[in-house]
C-alpha cells in the first residue's frame, strides 16, 4: 500500500468516526475519534456568537485531570506548561476553559488545532515530576540556541493537501539537506495518527518547498524513548522518519547537526 493510499484511508477513517451532534440552542458538540490518557473520548462545543465560532471544553479538561489527581489550576509548573502549549497553538484559558475562536473559512483547521491541543494537555498528566521541572519543548529549543553545530529555524506550518495546517517545530539545515523536526515527550497511538497524517497530508507541498530529499525526525524525552513501542518504531521507520532520544546527543549531532 502506497503513501497516497494510506493517508486517503486515515482521512476517510477520521471522517466516518468524527461525529457532531445538536446540544442546546445552536452549539455542536464534536466527538472525535481519539482518546484521552484515561482511554475516555476527546469532545468539546463549538457555540457561535454572532461573530465568531468558539471551540471549547467547557472546562472538562481541567476538571477531568484534577479528579485524577492532577491540578493544572495553581500558579505551578504544570500550569506553566499548560499555558505555553495553549499559546503556541494559538488558544487560550478563560477561567477553567479552553478555548479557540475562527472565523468560519477557518473552523475545519481549529477543530484539527484543538483535537491536537487536548490530547497534548492530557499528555501532561503523563510527566514525571522530575520533567515538569522544565517544558521538553523549551529544552530542545534552548539547546538548539547554545549550541553552533545547529542550524535550525523554529515553528513553521506546511499546508496539506486536506488543507489543514500541519506545525513543525523545527527546520534544520543539516548536510545540504532540509529536515524537518517534531519534539513530542512521548509518542501514544493517537500521536502517532497525528505524525503520519502530518507527513503524508503534506508531501505534495513539502516537495514543492524543500524537493525529494527533505526527511522528518521526532525528538522525544528520555522516558518517552524508553516506553515507545515497538509497533509504534516500526509504523514510523516504514516511512523513514527518524526517532531521536533526546538524551542521545551524539545521535542528536549526527542526524540534525549542520
Amino acid at each position: 500500500m502506497d503513501s497516497k493510499n494510506i493517508k486517503d484511508s486515515y482521512i476517510e477513517y477520521i471522517k466516518e468516526n468524527t461525529h457532531v451532534n445538536l446540544l442546546e440552542g445552536d452549539s455542536q458538540e464534536v466527538i472525535t475519534p481519539f482518546v484521552n490518557t484515561y482511554g475516555d473520548g476527546i469532545s468539546f462545543t463549538i457555540k457561535y456568537d454572532g461573530k465568531y465560532y468558539i471551540l471549547t471544553d467547557d472546562g472538562f479538561t481541567l476538571w477531568d485531570l484534577q479528579l485524577n489527581g492532577i491540578d493544572l489550576t495553581k500558579k505551578n509548573k504544570r500550569h506553566h506548561l499548560l499555558k505555553s502549549i495553549l499559546n503556541y497553538n494559538g488558544l487560550e484559558l478563560m477561567g477553567d476553559e479552553i478555548i479557540k475562536k475562527t472565523k468560519k473559512h477557518n473552523l475545519g483547521q481549529a477543530i484539527h488545532d484543538m483535537t491536537q491541543v487536548l490530547l497534548n494537555v492530557y499528555d501532561l498528566s503523563l510527566l514525571h515530576p522530575q520533567t515538569v521541572q522544565s517544558h521538553f519543548l523549551e529544552d530542545v529549543r534552548s539547546y538548539f540556541h547554545e549550541n553552533t553545530e545547529y542550524n535550525v529555524f523554529p515553528d513553521l506550518s506546511i499546508a496539506g493537501k486536506s488543507r489543514l495546517e500541519h506545525k513543525f517545530n523545527f527546520l534544520a539545515m543539516s548536510k545540504g539537506k532540509y529536515k524537518l523536526v517534531q519534539v513530542h515527550n512521548k509518542i501514544t497511538k493517537d500521536k502517532l495518527h497525528f505524525i503520519l497524517s502530518s507527513w503524508l497530508d503534506t508531501t505534495e507541498n513539502r516537495t514543492k518547498s524543500y524537493g525529494r530529499d527533505e526527511s522528518l525526525s521526532i525528538i522525544i524525552s528520555s522516558d518517552g524513548y524508553k516506553e515507545l513501542k515497538d509497533e509504534y518504531q516500526d509504523a514510523l521507520n516504514e516511512y523513514n522518519i527518524n526517532i531521536i532520544n533526546f538524551e542521545d546527543k551524539k545521535k542528536l549531532k549526527a542526524q540534525l547537526g549542520a
